[in-house]
C-alpha cells in the first residue's frame, strides 16, 4: 500500500511539474518578444510554487502535494514560529525602524549585508523599501530540492533539516557559523537557496525571477552559463532573486564569498560590484567581530569609504573608526562588553560613550549576540 501511495505521489508531482514547464515556456517566449532583457525573461512559473511549498505556505498550485502529513506538520510549526517571532520581536522592530531609520530609508537604494548568511528577514524588516539587498556569506548557494525528487522518506528528512537550520535565527536572532557549516552542506540541504526562499516568501513576497550569476572582471553581474570562458571560472558567483510585493519589484543578491583580505584582494570584481551601487547603507549583525581584525581591513575600508550609513551592533566596525568629523553617531540600548566567545574584542571607548545615558536612546527589542530585550545595542552611524 505504501508503495502505491508513493507511486501515486510521484506521478502527481511529475504531472504538476510538466504543467509548470509548459507555463514556463509560454511565459518566457512572451517575455522574449516584449523585451529580451526584462525581468520577465528570467521568470520561472514553477519555482515560486516550489518556494512556497518549502516555506510551508499554502499555494493553489500545490494543493495535492500539500496533503503529505509531514508537510502539514511542517507548515503548522512554521506558522507558529513566525507568528511568535513577529509578535515578540518584529512588531517592535517595524515600529522602531519606521521612526529611527526613516531618513536613512528615504535616501538609500541598496542594503549591503556582509556576514549575513540567509538572514533576509531582519534586513527586510529594517529596510523594507530598499531596491536591492546584497548579502554575503561563506555558505554555498545550493539548490532547493525539486518536487520531483521527493518521496515519503526524503520529504521528512528534508523538512526536518530546514526546521533545524531555523532554530538559531528564530530563537536567538542570528545564525551560528558552526551550525550553518553543519546544516548547509548536507545532501538534503546543500546551501542558502531554500532559506532565501523561505524568508522572502514569509515576508509576503512573490518570487518572479531567479538567476545564477557570476561577476565579470569589472564587477558586472551576468547570468552564469556552463559555457562561460575559462577566465570567468574562478570569479565570484552568487544568485539574484527578483521579488515582488504590492506591484513593486526588489532584488535580492546572495554571494558565497570569503571577505578576508587574501581572498578579497584576489577578487577585485566584488569591490567593483559594490562600488557600482549608489547610495548604499551597510547592516552588520552578529558579525563575529571580524571587522575588528586587520585581516578584514579591506572590506572594512570599503564600507567606511563608500557607505551612506551603517547600522550595526558592537560586533561590527569598532566605534573608533567613525570619527566625529565624518560621521554622526546615534546609540541605542546598552553596551556592557562582548559575550565570552569574543573576549578581547571589548571596546572601552564604546563603553565610555554608553555611560552617558542622556545620549543613549532606548532599543525596544533584542538583537545580536546579547539577544534578550534590554541587553542589546545598536549604533546608527550616518556619514556627514
Amino acid at each position: 500500500m505504501k508503495r502505491k501511495i508513493s507511486t501515486y505521489c510521484f506521478l502527481l508531482i511529475a504531472f504538476y511539474l510538466m504543467s509548470c514547464n509548459q507555463n514556463h515556456s509560454v511565459a518566457n517566449n512572451d517575455a522574449t518578444k516584449k523585451d529580451s532583457t526584462s525581468t520577465n525573461s528570467i521568470a520561472d512559473g514553477c519555482f515560486n510554487h516550489i518556494a512556497r511549498y518549502w516555506s510551508g505556505l499554502h499555494d493553489s498550485a500545490n494543493l495535492n502535494i500539500e496533503k503529505f502529513k509531514e508537510w502539514k506538520k511542517f507548515s503548522t510549526d512554521l506558522d507558529s514560529s513566525f507568528a511568535k517571532l513577529d509578535r515578540k520581536k518584529f512588531t517592535a522592530v517595524d515600529a522602531w525602524a519606521n521612526v529611527e531609520l526613516k531618513t536613512v530609508n528615504e535616501k538609500i537604494n541598496t542594503v549591503f549585508y556582509p556576514f549575513s548568511g540567509p538572514d533576509f528577514y531582519y534586513a527586510n524588516n529594517l529596510f523594507p523599501n530598499a531596491k536591492r539587498y546584497i548579502m554575503v556569506g561563506l555558505e554555498p548557494v545550493g539548490d532547493a530540492k525539486k518536487l520531483d525528487k521527493i518521496n515519503d522518506t526524503t520529504l521528512n528528512a528534508y523538512l526536518k533539516r530546514i526546521e533545524n537550520s531555523l532554530y538559531s535565527i528564530t530563537n536567538f536572532g542570528f545564525f551560528r557559523t558552526i551550525a550553518m557549516k553543519e546544516n548547509f552542506n548536507k545532501e538534503n540541504l546543500n546551501g542558502m537557496l531554500p532559506l532565501l526562499y523561505l524568508f522572502s516568501t514569509r515576508r509576503g513576497y512573490e518570487l518572479v525571477g531567479l538567476q545564477r550569476i557570476v561577476l565579470t572582471n569589472d564587477g558586472v553581474a551576468k547570468p552564469y552559463q556552463l559555457s562561460d570562458s575559462t577566465s570567468m571560472k574562478k570569479n565570484v558567483r552568487g544568485v539574484r532573486i527578483v521579488l515582488q510585493k504590492n506591484n513593486q519589484q526588489q532584488e535580492l543578491y546572495y554571494f558565497s564569498f570569503d571577505l578576508s583580505n587574501n581572498n578579497y584582494k584576489a577578487h577585485p570584481e566584488f569591490e567593483h560590484f559594490i562600488l557600482s551601487q549608489k547610495d548604499f547603507c551597510t547592516y552588520l549583525k552578529a558579525a563575529s567581530c571580524l571587522l575588528h581584525k586587520s585581516f578584514f581591513s579591506n572590506v572594512r575600508n570599503l564600507i567606511l569609504n563608500n557607505t551612506t550609513a551603517v547600522l550595526q551592533d558592537d560586533s561590527g566596525i569598532p566605534i573608533q573608526f567613525f570619527t566625529k568629523e565624518k560621521w554622526n553617531t546615534t546609540l541605542y540600548g546598552m553596551y556592557t562588553g562582548t559575550i565570552d566567545l569574543f573576549k578581547g574584542d571589548e571596546q572601552p571607548d564604546l563603553m565610555a560613550l554608553y555611560k552617558d545615558s542622556s545620549k543613549v536612546k532606548p532599543l525596544p527589542f533584542g538583537t545580536g549576540y546579547k539577544y534578550f530585550k534590554g541587553t542589546s545595542n545598536l549604533q546608527l552611524v550616518v556619514k556627514k
